[in-house]
């Protein structure tokens, strides 16, 4: 079975992506997948039958099931208008760098709550990860559940899970072994196998398990580069239960400088996203950045539980994510009364401000660090962890953890000595200028250490170009048939074995004249019943209706309902006069008897907008305020390069950023009455027709 592999600790095909990320595959399967797939309302079982799918098992809360199906199939089901989303199902894996040292307890204030009596005592922390090992004598397992398919055990076979669980509650002083919620109850969530690697929906039973269970918190020490709206609705639904869920932002940061690379789930607003720093309380050369960030902690050589009752060293997000889940232990034990987003802001506001002022995309509001708890009413007869008198705490000496050396880690970090990664993700894109310049360009995901030298890029099977950015733009195309891939050269000249590879197909393109001009009116144009004339945008609809560029059905336009893909691109189709004949086009869920096929043809030939990663178009699905304008600043060049806060929501790494600011500044779009814009926000076919009509005004008058 087919799966696409997830990196732990994000970035996703987005509805109208700029630039394209990449060609569909024409071959369709016929072979038998497993699909996530959602519903906009009500879960019906008889639409995924009729398509021709079996449903495994189904996640209610969020209106989705798993699905055995072929490629084809999916495609079809895709385009039902009942269905969110068709998600092939994916793999997980967890991400951690061997070292040695144990210092990040102090670093974040965990004995000054132990004196005060707080130290988890009977909060429940889910950690879904490889499981935990419940024979380790510095843990206590309260439980558990495993959702991978090959044993109903939730013992850890692979150490990563109990790593993550022994720097959350690991509670034997005798041994120097304390985790920062010595008391917590741990459950062990086994969704990763004994190689680390798991899938989206064995995700979901775990995330699901943990809501159902009542549990306090969640730690995910894993992620992956691409978005799902599965994991999404259900990290939401456990956010809404007012439950934490903290996880880790990723490795794939980048030595020196600051980039968007923070991974799904830690990337979505209801996750705490966690970085890590060093002893010197430095970012971690791994660890991702980007606006998601939201805390900091230690992540580097930390000193925890593992398998077969030993302990050693490990290094990576995934160290980080679990002292702040075992913080919120904490605040959960001292302020029961206090729920999530109360607690998420007392953590906010208690980090300790590292880097630039305020939060920031290395390190967010800062490190991790636990509040004074002399206000907190707990249980002071309780037993808590501390020194013996008469047999001091031992601490684990490097001789000690020599003893009990992991072996394979998760992940390693790579010496001189080891194979060379290469590059990952390797996309493409062709941008057709008004000029009649054609470039490609090429994007691919590797993290960079002091070693990697430069980019060898490879066209036609010949090296072509070096570049020291995970980027390149071949300049000047002429039309044919262009393969590439792309290697990674050392400080030595050693390199590494070539990237996957991409057919780029370079069309015939003339320089187009770029003036705008509405199209003529057409004869007999439809009114709609459903549009009054006191309508707020009974003027765009009537005037966009008159000139042929929206039609509506049997006499009513649905101005309230959500626009889907295909009717924007056949909107904007119409409008610049595009070819509307009916095609078979690449996309399987789009052939010559869709009503757009001929617009959406035109629109990904020209790189305006691109299908999804399993290939499919998915016409039926709503856009967002962002999508709207990213596509209509593709298509009509909208760019604003002036700094613009005018809206709190919207960042530099937010979809149609800078339409957005174009659209704003011209009074064509506005925000909400909080400052913000809420680029998420579907958009109704109303409020496309009057921003349409009121871009193509503004055109005309420029």
């Amino acid at each position: 079975m087919f799966r696409r592999t997830l990196s732990v600790c994000a970035a996703s095909a987005l509805l109208f992506s700029y630039p394209v990320a990449g060609l569909a595959n024409d071959s369709v399967s016929n072979q038998d997948d497993t699909y996530v797939v959602g519903f906009n309302e009500v879960l019906d079982l008889d639409v995924i039958k009729a398509a021709g799918g079996e449903t495994t098992q189904t996640w209610e809360r969020i209106e989705a099931a798993e699905v055995e199906m072929t490629e084809h199939e999916a495609a079809s089901l895709a385009s039902h208008p009942g269905i969110s989303y068709v998600e092939i199902d994916k793999e997980v894996n967890v991400s951690s760098e061997r070292s040695l040292k144990n210092w990040g307890l102090d670093q974040v204030n965990a004995p000054n709550a132990w004196d005060e009596s707080v130290t988890g005592a009977g909060v429940d922390v889910a950690v879904i990860d490889t499981g935990i090992s419940t024979s380790h004598p510095s843990l206590d397992v309260d439980g558990g559940y495993s959702a991978v398919d090959y044993t109903d055990s939730y013992d850890d076979d692979n150490g990563h899970g109990t790593h993550a669980a022994g720097i959350i509650g690991a509670n034997q002083p005798e041994s120097g072994l304390l985790g920062v919620a010595p008391e917590a109850d741990l459950f062990a969530v086994k969704v990763l196998d004994e190689n680390g690697n798991g899938s989206l929906t064995q995700m979901l039973d775990g995330i699901e398990w943990a809501i159902e269970e009542e549990m306090s918190v969640i730690n995910m020490s894993f992620g992956t580069l691409t978005d799902s709206n599965a994991m999404k609705s259900m990290v939401d639904k456990a956010y809404e239960n007012d439950i934490i869920v903290a996880a880790a932002s990723g490795n794939r940061g980048e030595s020196s400088t600051s980039s968007n690379r923070v991974e799904y789930p830690a990337r979505y607003d209801s996750v705490i996203a966690v970085g890590a720093v060093d002893e010197n309380n430095e970012r971690a050369f791994f660890s991702a950045s980007g606006e998601a960030v939201e805390l900091a902690a230690p992540g580097v050589d930390i000193v925890s539980t593992y398998t077969d009752s030993t302990y050693g060293p490990l290094s990576g997000t995934s160290m980080a994510t679990p002292f702040v889940a075992g913080a919120f232990a904490l605040l959960k034990e001292a302020y029961p009364e206090k729920g999530a987003e109360a607690l998420r802001t007392i953590l906010q506001e208690e980090a300790k401000d590292l880097g630039e002022p305020g939060r920031d995309p290395r390190y967010g509001y800062g490190l991790l660090q636990i509040p004074d708890f002399s206000d907190a009413s707990v249980d002071d007869n309780k037993s808590i962890p501390e020194e013996s008198e008469d047999e001091p705490i031992e601490e684990p000496k490097e001789e000690d953890i020599e003893d009990n050396l992991i072996g394979e880690g998760p992940i390693e970090t790579p010496d001189e000595n080891e194979e060379i990664s290469p590059p990952a993700d390797l996309q493409s894109n062709v941008d057709y200028n008004d000029d009649g310049l054609i470039e490609v360009i090429l994007s691919w995901d590797h993290t960079e250490d002091e070693n990697t030298s430069h980019y060898q890029i490879y066209r036609n099977g010949e090296a072509y170009e070096q570049v020291n950015e995970t980027t390149f733009i071949d300049f000047d195309v002429e039309p044919g048939t262009y393969t590439y891939e792309v290697t990674v050269v050392d400080a030595d000249g050693t390199e590494s074995e070539k990237s996957e590879t991409v057919e780029v197909y370079v069309e015939e393109h003339e320089e187009e004249d770029t003036g705008f001009s509405w199209p003529e009116k057409v004869n007999n144009s439809p009114s709609f019943q459903d549009v009054d004339d006191d309508f707020w945008a009974h003027g765009p609809i009537e005037e966009l209706s008159a000139r042929g560029i929206i039609t509506g059905s049997d006499g009513v336009f649905r101005p309230g309902e959500p626009v889907r893909r295909g009717q924007s691109l056949a909107m904007i189709g119409r409008l610049l006069d595009w070819d509307d004949t009916p095609v078979d086009t690449r996309f399987p869920d789009v052939d010559d008897s869709y009503f757009g096929s001929g617009f959406i043809a035109h629109g990904t030939a020209e790189g305006y907008v691109s299908g999804f990663s399993d290939g499919t178009f998915r016409p039926n699905q709503d856009i967002t305020r962002g999508q709207m304008a990213a596509i209509l600043g593709s298509v009509f060049e909208l760019s604003k390069t002036i700094e613009d806060d005018r809206f709190s929501d919207v960042h530099d790494n937010t979809t149609g950023q800078s339409a957005i600011g174009y659209l704003a500044e011209q009074g064509i779009v506005s925000g909400y009455d909080d400052g913000t814009f809420r680029p998420g926000k579907k958009l109704s076919r109303a409020q496309f027709a009057s921003i349409l009509y009121h871009l193509g005004e503004h055109l005309i008058e420029e």
